[in-house]
């Protein structure tokens, strides 16, 4: 597709060079399927959602530190596309399958199919990243590092268990793409040690672990974490061999990028988004 075909009549006087100029090295590089992330909506999240989410990403630096750039964070994001499905995770959800009741119908279809191991990957996005992650420790329970409006000093007592019914609850605004483990031995394992190390070692309902959250690039460390460090270090710590080596990266872990760290033939398989 030529690229000046991408703009509709009008377009011109409202998308800036730099909105033009962005999206099109997204387009170039095979991240970006225009047909599926058109520039129009794009450019709305570029403004919405994008470029506040950059600024909170810079508070991450030292003065002496030289800043990623606003392209190259867009990269490391992958531009908030799934790298499976090329799809947009801020995407407004269609309404057109449910007619009536659009949330009741996401809702009901989420709950009645996520399982133990299962990731979940929410647009509703947390500390200057776009997205968040989590990971559902039984079938009804699900674990994260909920993150907040002081992630970048760090937050006290950040992990917590909830339902999948409030996980939702909270992440109803945004998609949700649910992926699972072809290995059912594997997610389980990968569940159970989330669970004793980020809620209780011993099991149960009460958490005793307290872990703060603060983004850094230490993927050993279980406490500062962060969501998608917490997801990762629960299939690397009990599958060897399945997960790409995050040693070798040496930098944060963003949602979007998960899916990417499983190898064959322990590829991630997308089950659904609601």
């Amino acid at each position: 597709m030529a690229f000046h075909n991408l703009l509709l009549p009008g377009q011109n006087a409202t998308i800036s060079n730099e909105t033009l100029a962005v999206y099109k090295f997204g387009v170039n590089a095979g991240i970006i399927d225009p047909n599926k992330y058109p520039l129009e909506s794009f450019a709305q999240h570029h403004r919405d959602i994008f470029r506040i989410a950059y600024e909170d990403f810079l508070a991450l630096y030292d003065d002496q530190d030289e800043p990623t750039s606003y392209q190259e964070w867009l990269v490391i994001n992958n531009y908030g596309i799934m790298p499976d499905t090329q799809e947009s995770l801020f995407m407004k959800k269609d309404i057109a399958r449910c007619l009536l009741n659009c949330d009741d119908y996401y809702r009901k279809q989420f709950l009645q199919t996520v399982k133990t191991g299962d990731i979940l990957i929410s647009g509703k996005s947390r500390g200057g990243f776009m997205g968040h992650a989590a990971l559902m420790v039984t079938d009804y329970w699900v674990i994260e590092m909920r993150g907040g409006k002081n992630w970048k000093r760090g937050i006290e007592n950040n992990n917590r268990q909830l339902s999948k019914q409030d996980w939702y609850r909270k992440n109803k605004s945004k998609w949700t793409v649910v992926y699972r483990c072809p290995d059912k031995k594997a997610a389980e394992r990968a569940a159970l040690w989330a669970d004793r190390n980020y809620f209780n070692p011993h099991g149960g309902q009460y958490k005793s672990i307290h872990v703060n959250y603060k983004i850094t690039t230490d993927f050993s460390c279980k406490n500062p974490s962060y969501s998608p460090k917490m997801v990762l270090q629960s299939y690397y710590y009990t599958s060897p061999g399945m997960i790409r080596d995050p040693y070798k990266y040496g930098a944060v872990i963003v949602p979007t990028s998960i899916p990417a760290y499983f190898m064959e033939p322990y590829t991630l398989q997308k089950i659904g988004k609601y």
